[in-house]
């Protein structure tokens, strides 16, 4: 039976509250910085007006620093807080790098000198292994030095784009804000990265404002024989659109141009030449918008570091989990003695790279097309085994992990960008009979609070 209202307020619904104003947004009080926290700013308790005592978060101070604060905005267990006074600074910061720290959200530590940079880094990977279960002191002995990526030598970004009726903008987010930054100097980006930006803004302002502002983000990454650029849109670009992007991209001399509107494939709008990168002398084509590691730098320290451990290690059977296009797969493969390598990846396109370059170079890898997160490798395909490489997207190889805990290889070497989860998946490992030989950090992610580490594992005897 239809139910009628009983009154007339009833019909247009209840009307909602007016959201009650948090009465702490806006105190402001002094306070001593404590430590630097996991997202790069810095921690301290404060005593709010209750009596009660919670945590600030505030950008850009130093541990030991006495500062006066106003809170800004709940952040999870405490409160965002806009440093208002620095009263007190405990030790000389590092002058920032470029004109837009503090207001851009990429970096987080410009203002920490050198030594605690590569302390606050380094510290990252000792937590992950303590996090893993692994005790505090053979952490410390676990963990070498940083390798770190110099200034300037990033060769992906992805761009933010807002485009109205006010101006264009091409950059990155603020801190915390969904304000895109107009980035005009970056001190991490490769040059060449930073001039297409440069370029692509210029070229937005010249376009009907309709057109530009369905473009919503730019993917660029450098590789060997120029730049990849993958623009992400709304809406299909017009027939003029297309015609000057052609130009842009001739004018530019990119290698190709693609343009991608939501999960549709990428569509080349300009393909002017196959980018390509070259692994231990192999070239292989780059997919639209495939990952490669963050720096040339940081790959070079990595398959250097896979090549060390392979010395040690009888290996002829090895898998490469994770593979991408081969970022290691020919390290692994090549690197010394001759190595029988099955790599293993689910994006088609990066499959698809990986098995032509292999078929050019009668190289010993078999490419499979495989969904590691559903479909991990098995006992039957383990066994036959002696060595695993994982090099997982931030989620990480929990699923994978699982098998090698029980029938995995003697050896497994493991890559993250996420030392979240490469502590879950070193634990699972661990608790599976793998002691961890030791870990290698690289900070291909300048001045941010990101992450790699690079570790080496062994499966433990069995006891006699």
């Amino acid at each position: 039976m239809k139910q009628h209202p009983r009154n007339s307020r009833a019909r247009g619904g209840r009307r909602k509250a007016a959201p009650r104003r948090d009465p702490l947004i806006g105190f402001e009080t002094t306070a001593t910085i404590r430590e630097i926290g996991a997202r790069g700013d810095g921690i301290a308790s404060v005593t709010v007006p209750n009596g009660a005592n919670i945590i600030a978060y505030v950008d850009c101070v130093l541990p030991g620093d006495e500062v006066r604060v106003a809170l800004r905005q709940k952040r999870g267990d405490g409160y965002g807080a806009e440093l208002i006074e620095l009263i007190t600074r405990s030790a000389p910061a590092s002058e920032p790098r470029c004109s837009h720290f503090q207001s851009c959200g990429g970096c987080a530590l410009q203002h920490l000198d050198d030594a605690a940079y590569r302390d606050w880094k380094r510290q990252k990977a000792v937590i992950a292994l303590q996090r893993a279960g692994i005790e505090p002191d053979d952490a410390e002995n676990l963990v070498g030095a940083v390798e770190i990526s110099p200034p300037a030598t990033r060769r992906r970004a992805g761009f933010a784009v807002h485009v109205s009726g006010s101006g264009v903008h091409v950059g990155f987010h603020g801190r915390f804000s969904h304000t895109v930054i107009d980035i005009t100097d970056c001190a991490v980006l490769h040059p060449g990265l930073m001039a297409f930006r440069d370029a692509f803004a210029t070229f937005l302002r010249a376009c009907d404002l309709a057109a530009a502002k369905v473009v919503n983000e730019l993917f660029v990454t450098l590789v060997d024989n120029g730049l990849d650029v993958v623009i992400h849109a709304s809406a299909e670009p017009g027939l003029d659109m297309r015609q000057d992007l052609a130009e842009l991209a001739q004018d530019q001399d990119l290698a190709r141009l693609s343009w991608k509107v939501g999960d549709a494939i990428d569509e080349p709008v300009a393909a002017r030449r196959t980018p390509t990168v070259t692994f231990e002398g192999v070239v292989v084509p780059v997919p639209p918008g495939g990952f490669l590691q963050a720096t040339h730098t940081g790959e070079v320290t990595l398959a250097n570091a896979i090549k060390t451990a392979l010395q040690q290690i009888p290996a002829r059977h090895v898998a490469d989990l994770f593979c991408g296009i081969g970022s290691f797969t020919f390290a692994l493969a090549l690197g010394g003695d001759r190595r029988n390598v099955l790599a293993v990846e689910s994006d088609p396109r990066a499959v698809r790279s990986l098995q032509y370059a292999v078929g050019q170079s009668a190289s010993p890898i078999k490419v499979v097309d495989r969904d590691l997160f559903r479909r991990p490798l098995d006992r039957s395909e383990l066994s036959g085994l002696d060595l695993v490489l994982f090099d997982p997207p931030r989620a990480g190889a929990l699923a994978q992990c699982e098998n090698l805990a029980v029938d995995g290889p003697e050896w497994v070497l493991a890559v993250s960008c996420n030392p979240a989860t490469f502590a879950r998946d070193i634990r699972m490992l661990r608790n599976g009979g793998y002691e961890v030989q030791e870990v290698m950090p690289v900070d291909q992610f300048l001045w941010s609070t990101h992450l790699e580490m690079f570790a080496v594992l062994r499966r433990r005897s069995p006891a006699v």
